[in-house]
């Protein structure tokens, strides 16, 4: 999201969003284009976004609401990246 505007169409347990990050150092499975449901708020801009396999905290400006879909997502959904190891000196 660029705009915190934005944050006023988010609906609990409805509005789906993908990430336009790439988390994986934080899980796996968030990785560039994975999408998850926002099910609430952590902090003022953090979102409770419920993946197929973990549920975390996102930043607002780390993902994007998707347009015409609602609920929770699947694992056919997310991408079928794998994504590459790090290493502990990796920034990231």
């Amino acid at each position: 999201m660029k705009d915190r505007d934005e944050l006023k169409r988010v609906v609990f347990g409805q509005t789906r969003v993908i990430l336009t990050r790439d988390l994986s150092i934080m899980n796996p499975n968030l990785v560039e284009g994975a999408s998850g449901l926002v099910m609430g708020k952590l902090a003022t801009y953090t979102l409770k976004v419920q993946f197929p396999k973990v549920t975390v905290g996102v930043n607002w400006q780390d993902c994007d609401i998707v347009e015409g879909k609602f609920g929770m997502t699947t694992d056919a959904d997310q991408p079928k990246v794998i994504p590459r190891p790090r290493a502990i000196t990796d920034d990231g």
